[in-house]
């Protein structure tokens, strides 16, 4: 994953840090150090107060991590694959990968993050009962009791994405029976309070209350943004849903044989057709795909003695698309492959080729003939 490197495994689902994260938690820690503790625990050394900051920093981002394994589970539960956990510098996110399809499932792995940051908060105020506040380590239990449960609260504001806001749209769509329209409505919600965000933030910043209104401020254009892309990823979602890739690949596909020269290639086939990819067959079957730099790899004057399948990259290190998959997961497949084209395989045979192109055009053909799928 992009900035992202794994740091293990819980339940079956990868952990992912994101670099931002680090940012976040030096910032955090000095923070602390400089502010909070001092003015809880006063007379400690500058170290013993930057460990107490480093220790709530970690501290709390275990707890984010256990509110998103929290939706994660929930979601694994119901049948739904969830790919992994990312820590980043706005808290976590889990990568569930697809849409729940009753809105009693939204609503349990939407709300048991933040019934979980609550629970957390709680048992802190808990443990904080039994050992006081006022030495070092009830400093941070005060921390962590605080922070989790503004997590919470923070969570269940009804602003999509955020949990509250998936909440209230599975109310939505549990009342009106259409995913699309809470969807929407639920984005609105979240793109007002978003606007509330920033001019919180804005107001605070000029009244001299930089950190904070630079922080809020930046909060709402985050949420103001996911909110945006959510509602896209949805309508994209609604747009192909029930559509399959044997509807939308082009089954008219450059094929050449694996037993050419690349010169010949080059000569009769990336030249006349302008080509800088082509799909590799060896007889009937699929064998793999060469491109125009893999062909310069090869020093020229070796062209004419080098055959294409020595060269190309094979069919069982490609992905490739089935005839019957969905469109969107597909596409999905294109993106983290970062390709504009995918090779579509059934039975070891190449049946078409799936483009960018051609999903564009296919969006475009539906919404001039008023074609939509009801949500």
């Amino acid at each position: 994953m992009g900035g992202s490197f794994r740091i293990g495994n819980i339940a079956g689902i990868d952990i992912y840090i994101n670099f931002s994260w680090f940012i976040v938690v030096v910032f955090l820690t000095i923070s602390l150090a400089i502010g909070w503790f001092p003015s809880l625990v006063p007379g400690y050394a500058t170290g013993a107060y930057l460990f107490l900051g480093m220790l709530a920093s970690l501290l709390l981002f275990a707890s984010v991590l256990l509110h998103e394994l929290a939706h994660s589970l929930v979601a694994r539960s119901r049948g739904l694959p969830v790919k992994s956990i990312i820590l980043f510098i706005f808290g976590g996110v889990s990568n569930i990968e697809q849409e729940p399809e009753r809105p009693g499932i939204e609503f349990q792995m939407a709300f048991v993050g933040p019934l979980v940051s609550l629970l957390i908060g709680g048992l802190s105020l808990l443990i904080l009962y039994f050992i006081g506040g006022r030495s070092p380590l009830g400093a941070v239990f005060t921390y962590l009791a605080a922070s989790n449960l503004l997590l919470g609260i923070f969570n269940l504001i009804p602003g999509f994405p955020l949990d509250g806001g998936r909440v209230l749209r599975s109310i939505i769509w549990k009342i009106t029976g259409n995913f699309r329209r809470a969807t929407r409505i639920a984005t609105i919600v979240g793109e007002v309070i978003a606007y509330l965000l920033i001019v919180c933030g804005v107001l605070l910043f000029f009244a001299g209350n930089t950190f904070s209104g630079i922080w809020i401020g930046f909060t709402g254009w985050f949420l103001f943004s996911a909110a945006q892309s959510s509602n896209a990823q949805v309508a994209f979602d609604t747009a192909f849903r029930g559509v399959v890739v044997s509807q939308v690949m082009e089954t008219h596909v450059e094929t050449v044989p694996a037993n050419i020269s690349l010169q010949r290639l080059v000569d009769g086939y990336f030249l006349p057709h302008a080509l800088r990819s082509a799909f590799v067959m060896q007889g009937e079957r699929f064998a793999g795909v060469i491109t125009l730099g893999e062909v310069r790899q090869v020093a020229r004057e070796e062209w004419g003695q080098t055959l294409v399948g020595f060269v190309m990259t094979p069919v069982e290190q490609m992905k490739v698309a089935q005839p019957q998959q969905p469109i969107g997961d597909a596409l999905k497949l294109m993106i983290a492959q970062r390709a504009n084209e995918l090779p579509v395989v059934q039975n070891g045979q190449l049946v078409g080729v799936l483009t960018r192109d051609g999903i564009v055009h296919y969006i475009e053909i539906r919404r001039s003939l008023g074609m939509h799928n009801a949500a």
